[in-house]
């Protein structure tokens, strides 16, 4: 075989290893850790566990010039 024939056998079968790579490796893993329960609904309403919110500023008392 000629060198430019091995080339082309090295190029496609590179091609085919890296496309069989991205499949195997592009796909989120497996928990291997004990499924739990799902996760809690939370109410965005409900305050418990979050910061009170800001008082409401009037922008016109504000010294504060760019």
């Amino acid at each position: 075989m000629g060198g430019e024939a091995l080339f082309w056998i090295f190029i496609v079968v590179f091609s085919l290893l890296m496309i069989a790579g991205f499949f195997l490796l592009d796909r989120p893993r497996r928990s291997r850790e004990v499924p739990t329960r799902l996760s809690v609904h939370t109410d965005p309403k409900d305050p418990r566990g979050r910061h009170q919110p800001a008082e409401r500023v009037d922008p016109t008392e504000t010294t504060n010039r760019l």
